[in-house]
């Protein structure tokens, strides 16, 4: 029976319902401990280490390679096609290519003013006008219907917006465990979009992706969606605290917001002072 002892290596163990009243876990390893329903009142959790388990940490951030490996292909084929579609001999190429581009500069803009949420949207909404512009335009001058092309470019579009906003969250879930593996995120991704042909899109997607995910880190209220799924991610894995009484508890120097406070009573505790949620660990 594992009990409570300051500074004691508690990676994992579950505490789920117990009574723990004044438990004295000060500076104590409780990554990945679950206290789910525990009576925590007046318990002392003094500069304990809360958060992911390292080898869910490892699993995360391979995760957060992974998706950023394939948005950066993604990305960089998506460059290499409109590349090669602008410099067609056909107008209608052309007109696709040059549409698509401006769609692509809307999206960016807006994610970096208003966040992912107003980017998703309105470039839908923009991609939808878009489409139909494309198809109408075409139709009036050939007499033809060439959506199957049209409707081709607009979904690769569509998944490398979404490739991107999924390695802007691999990069924040990544960056839990540190600055250095945002760094290391992004510039695998950067490679990645370079290996695809994608020039100038590698140095495009590095940049922007590491500023988004370090304003997130931050809880930027224009990414607030993506922190709030980041936060999801990590917490769920990491130390819990659901249905938890931490009545009077102090929670001094620890990194909150590793932690998952879901229905935990928090009345009279003494959390860290402010909260950051961009401090590496």
């Amino acid at each position: 029976d594992v009990g409570p002892e300051a500074g004691r290596d508690l990676r994992g163990v579950s505490f789920c319902d117990r009574d723990l009243a004044g438990a004295d876990f000060s500076d104590a390893d409780v990554r990945g401990a679950d206290f789910s329903g525990a009576h925590l009142v007046q318990s002392n959790f003094t500069n304990a280490r809360l958060g992911v388990r390292p080898r869910t940490g490892i699993v995360i951030l391979a995760a957060a390679l992974l998706i950023s490996i394939a948005a950066g292909v993604l990305i960089g084929y998506y460059a290499d096609l409109v590349r090669d579609t602008a410099g067609s001999d056909d107008w209608r190429d052309q007109l696709a290519a040059w549409l698509l581009v401006a769609v692509v500069v809307l999206f960016l803009a807006l994610l970096i003013a208003r966040g992912a949420r107003t980017a998703t949207l309105v470039t839908a909404i923009v991609l939808a006008l878009v489409a139909v512009v494309d198809i109408a335009l075409v139709y009036a001058v050939e007499g033809e219907i060439r959506y199957l092309f049209a409707a081709r470019l607009i979904g690769f579009l569509v998944l490398a917006a979404l490739a991107a906003l999924a390695g802007i969250l691999g990069r924040i879930v990544g960056g839990a465990f540190g600055a250095w593996a945002i760094g290391l995120v992004a510039i695998i991704g950067g490679l990645a979009a370079g290996r695809a042909n994608g020039g100038v899109a590698a140095i495009i997607v590095s940049m922007l992706l590491v500023y988004l995910s370090k304003r997130a880190l931050k809880a930027d209220a224009r990414d607030r969606e993506l922190y709030q799924v980041a936060q999801r991610i990590v917490t769920r894995r990491g130390t819990r605290f659901v249905g938890a009484d931490l009545s009077g508890a102090d929670l001094t120097g620890t990194h909150i917001s590793r932690a998952d406070l879901s229905n935990a009573t928090v009345t009279g505790a003494t959390l860290p002072s402010p909260p950051d949620p961009a401090e590496s660990g």
